[in-house]
């Protein structure tokens, strides 16, 4: 498919491939792998199995997605919980129930235009162009081949039309958007009291019974994901040039024979007076132009000290007359043609004779003069000595990449050998996971898919056998071996136990907060009671800061001929509150751009509700189904209590 690309390399799809490609392609999505086995099943759709290990690198694609999102700090095990691999699971399946309406409906893409978007891509290319060793380099780098690279495309692409045709097929009359806006707009005035469950913490208590039953019906909770302690080997091209030696006679040479690289751009500082022809010169027309030039000539040839004085008084240019004629320093290129042919043919102190331009006449006397004078050795020494030393490392570095690869292979038993041979430090990791490194970017770039596929394959851990030579890109390999491997596994007891109380205390808090709230509410809604609430507040619909979106939707939802009056909500930390909602009010009117942008802003939303109901559809119509009871649902939050 690609001699074409390699034949005519210009393509113009620079925003679409940006949408397609690069969020997978270079953030470290690595999901088109396909992983099958009834015994490692997740989940079903439309015939389909969709397996553990395909879960897995769902997972660790989003948790990367999320380290690039959150910054490098982010602690990654938030991410590693039964709750959070339910919620990519859950994402999976629609992505796959959109997947196969896009096949059944023969959603595709041409070759041609599979040609023009991946050779639009950046990263495929070298000085704008598309560049196939590249191409191939960096898919092998992320555990992609040719063509499993190209059917992901295809299936992205198709995605994506899918999903454009719902969301541009939501559309409202203008009536009914106009009476969402007013609703969306629309605020209520509340003050809230609060029932925290730390209030109540110490009037709780928690039976070993309790503990004990709560382990043993939660453990997938409490387990901790498998792990191995690695030790790994790279060999980089860098790395092999910083230690490859370079003879001071050859960086000299070097230097010698490639003196004008290292010359600087010669300059010229001139002043000069301009005298231009027409209405807006000095002159009616262009002969006296010339001639009232041609006199000042005579005068700086007779008297250069009065040069700064005549430019003051007869120059045209308004930048440089009051500068006494003075344009600073100037290379070649950044004049006019002809003023620049006469500037650089001059010495300094010279004046030339007059010269014409399309701005008029000018007379030029030049300043000063910076000829090409090359920097001196010492200077360009470090960049000619990291040059030579990467040539004569590429020179070797493809035979040291064939005897690497062939070592780590034939000694297969551990890295200490290889690592004498080739001069290499032994790396370690203590616990690392089917997650790889996030957070650790010069880790993450060595622990691509490929090699955390090969490190936890039957290979590497049942055998202890080396993993093959990975080319990770940038001219360079790894190998890795395991040095322990710990399998996925409940934590102890005894281990979790003070976690385990700890959760159910505030558990038991959050029910006698909860008691204590609906009380006072059944209180209030008899006789009114201002004690303990907190000043009234303005509260709009995207006020989720302050409370979550459930309940916002119920306050906003009590009618408003029935205000003032009280309801209970859930908050997400546990804590019950009663809010006093006391009265309704709108937006203050924006301006048209304001109403623009809040009608555009609506709309979106019609559509990600609209597609939200379609994929749902989908997922009915292809009985996408949760086989693992562990993972059947996405860690859901309360909503608010009834009124």
């Amino acid at each position: 498919m690609f001699e074409s690309i390699r034949r005519h390399r210009n393509w113009l799809m620079p925003v679409l491939s940006v949408v397609v490609f690069l969020p997978f392609v270079f953030s470290g999505i690595y999901g088109f792998t396909r992983f099958v086995g009834d015994e490692n099943t997740v989940a079903k759709i439309d015939g389909e199995n969709i397996s553990q290990q395909e879960l897995e690198i769902a997972q660790r694609e989003r948790v990367e997605r999320m380290v690039q999102m959150l910054g490098p700090n982010v602690d990654t095990r938030l991410f590693d919980t039964p709750q959070a691999r339910a919620a990519t699971l859950d994402s999976l399946l629609s992505e796959k129930a959109i997947d196969h309406e896009a096949a059944r409906l023969r959603l595709s893409i041409s070759n041609a235009r599979l040609q023009e978007l991946i050779g639009s891509v950046p990263q495929f290319q070298q000085n704008g162009k598309f560049d196939y060793e590249t191409y191939l380099r960096l898919l092998a780098a992320r555990g992609f081949s040719e063509s499993s690279f190209e059917a992901r495309v295809r299936t992205d692409v198709g995605r994506q039309t899918l999903d454009a045709g719902v969301t541009a097929g939501a559309m409202l009359p203008q009536t009914v958007l106009a009476r969402l806006q007013a609703l969306d707009s629309e605020r209520r005035q509340i003050r809230r009291l609060q029932f925290r469950p730390e209030e109540f913490l110490g009037k709780t208590s928690i039976s070993e019974d309790a503990i004990r039953s709560d382990y043993e019906a939660n453990k997938d909770l409490y387990r901790t994901p498998e792990h191995a302690k690695v030790e790994y080997l790279v060999l980089r091209l860098d790395e092999l040039a910083a230690r490859t030696p370079v003879s001071e006679t050859a960086l000299r040479d070097y230097y010698e024979q490639n003196k004008s690289r290292w010359a600087g751009a010669e300059q010229r500082r001139a002043s000069h007076i301009l005298i231009t022809a027409g209405k807006d010169g000095s002159a009616p027309d262009k002969v006296a132009a010339r001639a009232m030039a041609e006199d000042l000539l005579r005068q700086v040839r007779a008297k250069p000290a009065d040069f700064a004085r005549l430019a003051r008084e007869k120059s045209k240019d308004p930048g440089s007359a009051e500068k006494g004629g003075d344009l600073g320093w100037f290379g070649r290129s950044m004049m006019t043609k002809p003023f620049e042919d006469a500037a650089f043919a001059l010495k300094e102190g010279q004046i030339s004779d007059v010269v014409e331009s399309d701005f008029g006449f000018h007379i030029i006397l030049v300043t000063g003069v910076k000829d090409t004078q090359a920097k001196p050795f010492e200077e360009v020494r470090p960049t000619i000595e990291s040059q030579l030393r990467k040539q004569a490392a590429q020179k070797t570095y493809a035979d040291l990449a064939e005897q690497f690869t062939n070592f780590v292979y034939e000694q297969s038993d551990a890295l200490t050998a290889a690592a004498e041979k080739f001069k290499l430090p032994v790396q370690t990791i203590d616990n690392l996971t089917r997650q790889g490194v996030p957070g650790q970017p010069d880790k993450a770039a060595i622990f691509t898919a490929t090699v955390l596929d090969a490190v936890f394959s039957p290979d590497a851990l049942e055998k202890h056998h080396n993993t093959k030579a990975i080319d990770i890109g940038n001219n360079a390999l790894v190998s890795v071996h395991v040095a322990q491997y710990t399998p996925a596994a409940v934590r102890p007891f005894d281990e979790v136990h003070a976690a385990i109380k700890a959760k159910l205390e505030r558990a038991a808090a959050a029910q006698l907060a909860r008691q204590a709230g609906e009380a006072r509410l059944g209180q209030l809604r008899q006789a009114a009671d201002d004690k303990g609430f907190e000043p009234v507040r303005d509260l709009g619909r995207r006020d989720t800061q302050f409370l979550p979106t459930a309940a916002i939707n119920a306050i906003m939802t009590v009618p408003a001929q029935g205000l003032p009056s009280y309801l209970g909500v859930d908050q997400p930390d546990g804590a019950y509150a009663i809010v006093h909602v006391l009265s309704v009010s709108s937006a203050s009117a924006g301006g048209d751009a304001a109403r623009v942008a809040e009608e555009k802003a609506l709309s979106e939303r019609i559509a990600n509700a609209e597609q939200s109901e379609y994929v749902q559809a989908l997922r009915e119509r292809f009985d996408a189904r949760v086989t693992r009871a562990d993972l059947s649902a996405a860690g859901k939050g309360g909503g608010p209590a009834k009124p």
